[in-house]
């Protein structure tokens, strides 16, 4: 799904800048060689950020035990 209309990029690209140790919003633009524009695009990056992070820290955890 598109993510952000206007530097047109993907959840898949998202997830993939957070797998590749983007940590902040402004590292998943760097990473994708945009920069923010309008802001309709933060919550849903906060939002894949976060499910991607997480599902990361559950694996680790899963495999620590």
């Amino acid at each position: 799904m598109i993510v952000c209309s206007c530097n047109v990029f993907s959840d898949h690209q998202v997830r993939s800048a957070v797998a590749k140790e983007a940590r902040r919003m402004s590292q998943v633009y760097a990473c994708l060689g945009c920069r923010a524009q309008c802001g309709r695009c933060a919550n849903t990056i906060r939002q894949i950020m976060d499910e991607t992070r997480g599902g990361a820290i559950g694996a680790a955890q899963r495999r620590a035990a």
